[in-house]
């Protein structure tokens, strides 16, 4: 009986690790922008709302506001590059990354304007 208890919790234990590293995994990393930082390496998508783009424009990104950003992804969206996301909150870029990597894997940015 002690046995089977000992297996049930391995399992558990293995299963809890795994779905943890899967989580960690999908956070986008923070980008520490500097003056010279190429652009050229990124495919750059504000998710920030049509409105705060506008107003404090980033060079070279495609608005994409987070609410349109699931079917951007399903219809057209393909970067072969990293992706560096423009938004004004750390949960804007989770909940993007999240959706992005269920269609492309690249490694995933963030900034904050």
């Amino acid at each position: 009986m002690s046995m089977i208890s000992v297996y049930i919790t391995t399992i558990v234990l293995v299963v809890l690790l795994a779905l943890g590293y899967r989580h960690l995994a999908s956070r986008p990393k923070k980008l520490e922008v500097r003056g010279t930082s190429s652009r050229n390496d990124f495919c750059i998508i504000d998710i920030r709302d049509y409105i705060s783009s506008h107003r404090s424009p980033y060079p070279n990104a495609e608005n994409i506001p987070l609410s349109y950003l699931n079917r951007e992804m399903k219809e057209r969206y393909a970067c072969r590059k990293e992706i560096l996301l423009i938004t004004d909150d750390f949960r804007g870029a989770r909940l993007a990354a999240k959706i992005i990597r269920k269609k492309q894997s690249q490694t995933i940015y963030y900034v904050q304007p």
